[in-house]
């Protein structure tokens, strides 16, 4: 069987390496153009100047695969936090959104090595990877950091949005599975067995940092964190021993890209009260600007009365395929802005998005109880995008 020579080439400089279909796609068609541009009468590839275009191929080939390695190492924590398919991971890679950390600090026997970071303007995801501490798996006990203390730009005013050891746990619509989709166990009250340990022994610490409404980004901000002493606290309470007295401090200037697909509108939301002026979304957060006169409504619950306050929130989205989001969106921070008195409500998405397929907006309507006691049914108001 006769071989093409553009095939064999394409096989050699493609070997030993797994790319993902968006990164494969790219690939064919840096293979496509070659003998396009090469191909003679009769369909025979022409030797004069295909090299120097076989040069170029090896050249495009080699900075997708460099991104394609990019995401194949990204921390299993933040894999699981996003539930990223690799064209997803290839995506983000492409926004400039993800980036690798390699600063390690040991104390008393534990290493603490920064791994990976995920940032837009408003939001940044960060991994830490601690190695040579133990904790009794599937007990009542969670590992902690005693006291997590973060600075941008040496400004005390980003707020911690949260932190926390990884507990491999992945929810999806159907079930709940493990990181290495080992059968999740059970305690006898229902709760889940907790395993804060990789496959490699080590744990997975993630922060996430947000800014606040006066600050414009956090790109490129001088970022310092300091993680102090590591010990144990009880499941479901603040009861703390400290096991490990120690600080790993870590400083670096925070990478990721600011770029927004943002919409000016009016659109008013049903009878809330509620007029969307502007919405932006990033594929791990969103903002949306409102003009709104804030009131409270009271509806009967089953445990009394229900005060519903605040704009009716921006909890999904709608891809141009028709794919539905919801359940990923979680409000961080709400408010009046100095803006021209805009009430402004922003967060975090728990998944990757392309904004670009976005075609509609879901805002959350309140919740409508069929009889006192029931669980509300979910209803958006529905806005173009």
């Amino acid at each position: 069987m006769k071989i093409d020579k553009t095939d064999k080439i394409k096989e050699t400089l493609q070997m030993e390496i797994a790319l993902p279909a968006v990164v494969q796609q790219r690939a064919d068609a840096v293979f496509e153009q070659i003998q396009r541009e090469h191909t003679g009468k009769g369909g025979k590839m022409m030797r004069k100047s295909m090299w120097g275009t076989v040069a170029a191929a090896m050249l495009a080939l080699s900075t997708v695969t460099v991104c394609a390695a990019a995401y194949m190492n990204w921390s299993s924590g933040m894999e699981e936090q996003f539930d990223a398919t690799d064209e997803q991971k290839a995506f983000l890679e492409e926004q400039e959104m993800v980036k690798p950390m390699s600063s390690s600090v040991t104390k008393e026997g534990v290493t603490v090595t920064a791994q990976q970071s995920i940032a837009d303007s408003r939001f940044a995801h960060l991994s830490f990877r601690v190695e040579g501490y133990e904790v009794k798996e599937g007990g009542i006990l969670q590992p902690d950091f005693e006291t997590v203390h973060v600075t941008v730009d040496g400004k005390e005013g980003f707020v911690l949005k949260h932190a926390f050891f990884n507990n491999w746990h992945i929810t999806d619509d159907e079930r709940t599975y493990t990181n290495d989709d080992t059968p999740i166990q059970e305690r006898r009250d229902g709760t889940l067995v907790e395993r804060y340990r990789n496959a490699d022994g080590s744990m997975e610490y993630i922060i996430t940092v947000m800014k606040d409404f006066e600050e414009h980004s956090l790109i490129g901000k001088e970022v310092h964190v300091e993680l102090e002493n590591l010990g144990t606290h009880v499941r479901y309470s603040n009861a703390y021993r400290k096991e490990i007295e120690a600080v790993w401090c870590f400083d670096f200037t925070l990478d990721g890209s600011d770029q927004v697909r943002s919409e000016q509108m009016s659109q008013p939301l049903g009878d809330s009260g509620a007029t969307v002026t502007q919405v932006e979304l990033s594929p791990i957060s969103f903002y949306v600007e409102y003009e709104y006169a804030l009131p409270s409504i009271e509806m009967k619950a089953n445990h009394g009365v229900w005060t519903f306050g605040g704009v009716p929130p921006l909890v999904g989205v709608r891809l141009k395929d028709g794919t539905m989001i919801t359940g990923a969106m979680g409000g961080a921070s709400e408010g009046y802005s100095d803006n021209a008195g805009s009430y402004v409500y922003y967060g975090t998405i728990n998944r990757i998005i392309d904004p670009q397929e976005v075609d509609t907006l879901l805002f959350s309507k309140p919740p409508l109880y069929e009889m006192e006691g029931t669980r509300p049914k979910e209803e958006y108001y529905v806005v173009p995008f």
